[in-house]
């Protein structure tokens, strides 16, 4: 199904010239590609199907505790904006850094030493740290400022940091009406809003003055974060493409060989879109390829670099400073069990029904570890409801949420998942996936031909698959999706910052 919207989105390229869609001198199809993506994915990929549990009331963004005033102290120069939360004070160089990253509070899925991790995000600060000073920024929002993190960040205080921006006006729309008309001609079921559109630019630009300014002050030589596909991150590409600092956004997940966001750039113009990434962080060779395969060959930006997964690296060797203190504990409790890990997706269905009835008909000897999404862990309630009516009990959520996905990737002997990316981090683990989508079937078809998973759509062919790769011992799968070599990391910086 991945495919079947690509080719939608490149049959809109081919037929209106997309580079005309112009807001402030600045290309705007990519925020179109990325809801047409967006859309149909929700309309064809995870609609609710015969038999599934009731689509999820509470399936909205992350949920934020409101813990009132937070007690934060200016951690440079006034008009900068950036504030510290915690009492110890900055790093050296912060306010000259060498590489300059921006997370957001939902990344931080993990936990090292008791404190929050954000794996994808923190794992190549502590590469990129060995080259020059790093500072990680944040935006300020009171709810997410106070827990302890690994590697702490500063937070931007926009009201601070706006201060002396001359910001844009609003702008027009351009070619606005020739889209709009060829996506409710040519996508059934997908409208192109105007208003909203309109809005997310002028958020956009709000953003990315704020931004400039910033980097043209700390002058930092590279740029990083991860998912650069919503307003903020659409911000600080074009910030960067203001103040002339490159950027790059990791990989966070399968984005080939099909993604609406970094795949199939057919219409790129030269110097590339002013609002996505100059390169794309890649676990391997084959999403780099991915990326290659099917842009615009004349586009010198948007580019893949192989980077690896820095994370996944140091699971590999000696775990013991990684794992949290309840770890061990996890593992003695379920001594004994086959533990099957199952990765939910942030859809309104997150849980299809043929699963639930796999789960209630398994042996007993089976434990099913239910993983929420990072951006989807306030579900939970919902979750056990749906669970509870389906008289499913060998299942553990709590902790199989919270525990690291890596640490569980080393214990689990299977893995679940309607088309999470987790089947290519897991089969690192050398572990085998079950896919119980159409849509998991498609995406992951170069997988299900080496035989790394399979789908299964019914309980009885998943319990059937489950049960074969239980039957015979682990072994090396030697998939090379994802480059974990010591050194991956550090050879990427070094092109980047060469």
């Amino acid at each position: 199904m991945h495919g079947e919207i690509i080719d939608i989105i490149t049959d809109l390229e081919q037929r209106i010239d997309t580079n005309a869609l112009v807001y402030r001198d600045i290309c705007y199809w990519p925020l179109v590609r990325a809801r047409v993506w967006g859309g149909l994915l929700r309309q064809l990929a995870v609609a609710r199907g015969e038999g599934d549990p009731p689509a999820l009331t509470t399936n909205t963004g992350p949920k934020w505790p409101d813990v009132g005033r937070v007690n934060a102290a200016l951690a440079g120069p006034p008009d900068l904006g950036l504030l510290k939360a915690d009492a110890k004070p900055p790093k050296p160089g912060h306010l000259t850094p060498t590489t300059l990253m921006f997370a957001r509070p939902e990344e931080y899925s993990d936990t090292v030493a008791g404190k929050a991790f954000a794996r994808f995000i923190d794992s190549v600060l502590e590469c990129a740290a060995d080259v020059g000073p790093v500072t990680k920024l944040e935006l300020a929002d009171p709810r997410t400022m106070t827990f302890a993190r690994r590697h702490p960040s500063l937070f931007i205080d926009l009201n601070l940091a706006g201060q002396g921006v001359a910001f844009d006006p609003p702008g027009e729309l351009g070619g606005f009406a020739d889209i709009a008309a060829l996506i409710a001609a040519r996508v059934p079921g997908i409208t192109l809003d105007h208003a909203s559109l309109t809005t997310d630019l002028g958020k956009i630009f709000y953003f990315a003055r704020i931004f400039e300014k910033l980097l043209r002050q700390l002058l930092p030589r590279l740029f990083v974060l991860s998912v650069a596909y919503h307003p903020v991150g659409y911000a600080w590409m074009l910030a960067c493409r203001w103040a002339g600092v490159k950027s790059v956004d990791l990989q966070h997940g399968r984005l080939g060989p099909a993604h609406g966001t970094y795949t199939h750039l057919t219409a790129a113009p030269r110097d590339g879109y002013a609002i996505l990434p100059d390169h794309i962080w890649c676990w391997g060779e084959t999403t780099a390829e991915d990326i290659a395969a099917h842009k615009n060959p004349d586009c010198l930006r948007h580019g893949g670099i192989v980077g690896g997964n820095a994370w996944l690296a140091k699971w590999r060797g000696d775990t013991s400073a990684l794992e949290p203190k309840e770890a061990q504990t996890f593992l003695e409790r379920h001594a004994g069990r086959r533990k099957i890990l199952v990765s939910l997706q942030p859809y309104d269905v997150p849980m299809v029904g043929e699963l639930l009835r796999a789960m209630k008909q398994s042996p007993p000897e089976w434990l099913w570890l239910l993983r929420l999404h990072p951006l989807r862990r306030h579900i939970a309630p919902e979750i056990k409801e749906i669970l509870a009516r389906a008289s499913v009990t060998n299942v553990e959520m709590d902790e199989s949420t919270t525990l690291p996905l890596y640490f569980l990737l080393r214990h689990v002997d299977h893995h679940v998942t309607a088309f999470s990316s987790v089947v290519a981090e897991a089969a690192a683990f050398d572990v085998r996936s079950s896919l119980t989508t159409e849509v998991g079937r498609d995406a992951f078809a170069r997988y299900i031909a080496d035989r790394v998973c399979r789908y299964t759509p019914t309980a009885e062919e998943l319990n059937a698959h489950i049960a074969a790769c239980l039957a015979v011992p682990r072994a090396p799968l030697h998939d090379r999706f994802i480059d974990a070599g010591s050194d991956t990391a550090q050879r990427a910086l070094a092109q980047l910052l060469g």
